[in-house]
């Protein structure tokens, strides 16, 4: 009775002349809406979505304590792996991405851009909208029934193929990353149902309250990252992460550079032999060592990132992260150990890689043309060398002269001198504190003055504190990044 009475609400009519049946009883419910079936004066089957009342009063509250909590986290975050803390970022982006989950009208422009980006894709199928039957709280949809994705029994006994929907499902998502730009960001289970439409099984989503963009920037930079794996280049690869935003501009790349080319190079060796393994595939043991001997190359370059953080973390990234570990669940939960999302991706990716260029010919084409060096700027480059050689003459001839000086970096005397300022924090904290709270002990001192250097002391002594951590966190830090044995190497 409620979702019928909202309906009016919302519409300024009676239930009955906008829908020849309506069931009072509701399909489903969730926390934002309950969905109840109908059907219209023209026959067709829907479902209607009424959203519950007061929720952005709810979400108020709610996303008031997240952004507290996140900027806690943000100065409490120890920021390890090379990678700088967002977490007000991610707050952020989630409560724009719930807000506009309660206004059903984006929801249903979402919907329909999503529909017409599948439009051509017979394995999957996307609900239609009723404009006429929407508003920001309505929401008037195609009934499109299916079998729940992970009820594995209902879709054996309707004969539907799991190897074919697990790859269904891992490249229609990387379809909407890669090409559309617009992805689903809750592609759970309750989102995601089968049914008999396409041989093997026809993939439907539900549910577009929660969707993202991937800015073109991005898009391009994460096609050209995927082209440079394949083609084994971490120069460019570390230029698309600059362009994606996963990597700051104006760091020192030489060390990053170094991490990428061995990187490159364990990466194509796994691909060139079938008895390689990928990381996924090994043994704890294996892993173990693999680790080790990644850091007996690397253990200097991957130190130097870690003191610089020089890689960030995009707030969007983590509905990204999210599906695809969905998704991994999904396909695990459908095929068993076999789904493996690496490989599944693989084809895609590469494909992708040869047409980031608009068609394979072309990017064919433009890659002899980048092996042989008959592109634009090797041409450029040939046609001004005399003035690069020149520059290069006059360069050297200020080193002799004395009129410029060499800027080198030394790791070792990074370490030591982080080290020597971390010591120099714990003593001199630690012995401050020690005698503002002897002082505050005194006989001679008023009771009120005396708290008020206690708490001085207690600032003070917190700073100790967090100056030992850090020294502590550096140590184990060396002593991985050196090869000896820490606690990384039981995860």
């Amino acid at each position: 009775r409620r979702g019928k009475q909202r309906v009016k609400r919302e519409r300024g009519k009676p239930v009955e002349e906008l829908f020849a049946s309506f069931d009072d009883a509701p399909l489903a419910a969730a926390s934002l809406a309950q969905v109840h079936r109908a059907r219209l004066h023209s026959g067709d089957e829907v479902v209607v979505k009424v959203q519950r009342e007061n929720l952005r009063q709810l979400f108020d509250v709610d996303l008031f304590n997240i952004r507290l909590v996140a900027s806690l986290a943000d100065r409490l975050d120890p920021q390890t792996e090379a990678l700088a803390s967002n977490w007000r970022g991610v707050a952020e982006t989630s409560g724009d991405v719930l807000y506009r989950e309660i206004d059903f009208r984006i929801e249903q422009h979402a919907a329909t851009e999503f529909r017409a980006n599948f439009a051509k894709d017979k394995t999957i199928k996307v609900p239609a909208m009723y404009p006429e039957l929407c508003t920001s709280r309505l929401l008037t949809m195609e009934y499109c029934p299916g079998k729940k994705i992970t009820d594995t029994e209902a879709l054996q006994r309707e004969g539907f193929d799991a190897d074919h929907l697990a790859k269904t499902l891992t490249t229609s998502y990387l379809e909407q990353i890669c090409r559309h730009g617009f992805f689903h960001c809750d592609p759970h289970p309750g989102n995601l149902a089968v049914d008999d439409g396409f041989p093997g099984g026809r993939l439907i989503y539900y549910d577009f309250g929660m969707m993202e963009r991937v800015e073109v920037e991005v898009k391009r930079g994460f096609v050209d990252l995927i082209f440079s794996i394949y083609q084994n280049m971490p120069r460019e690869a570390c230029d698309a992460l600059e362009t994606m935003g996963v990597l700051r501009k104006g760091v020192d790349r030489f060390s990053i550079e170094r991490i990428a080319r061995n990187m490159l190079g364990s990466f194509q060796s796994t691909l060139a032999s079938a008895d390689n393994k990928w990381e996924n595939e090994m043994t704890p043991e294996e892993k173990r060592e693999s680790r080790r001997n990644r850091r007996a190359q690397l253990g200097q370059d991957l130190f130097a990132t870690q003191a610089e953080r020089p890689f960030l973390f995009p707030p969007k990234f983590t509905f990204v992260f999210r599906a695809f570990s969905t998704i991994d669940g999904i396909g695990k939960t459908l095929t068993g150990p076999r789904y493996d999302l690496s490989r599944i991706s693989q084809p895609y990716l590469r494909e992708l890689a040869d047409l980031r260029d608009g068609s394979a010919l072309k990017s064919a084409a433009l890659e002899l043309g980048r092996r042989v060096g008959w592109r634009p700027q090797d041409v450029a480059q040939l046609v001004t060398q005399p003035r690069a050689v020149a520059g290069v003459a006059q360069t050297v001839r200020k080193l002799e002269e004395g009129d410029l000086k060499l800027r080198v970096r030394t790791l070792e005397v990074e370490r030591m001198i982080e080290r020597v300022e971390l010591r120099q924090r714990f003593i001199g904290a630690g012995v401050a504190s020690a005698l503002l709270l002897h002082i505050s002990l005194g006989a001679t001192l008023h009771r009120l003055a005396a708290r008020v250097v206690q708490v001085i002391a207690a600032r003070v002594a917190w700073e100790c504190w967090n100056a030992w951590l850090a020294l502590k966190k550096l140590t184990v830090q060396q002593l991985r990044f050196e090869n000896e044995d820490t606690v990384y190497d039981t995860m």
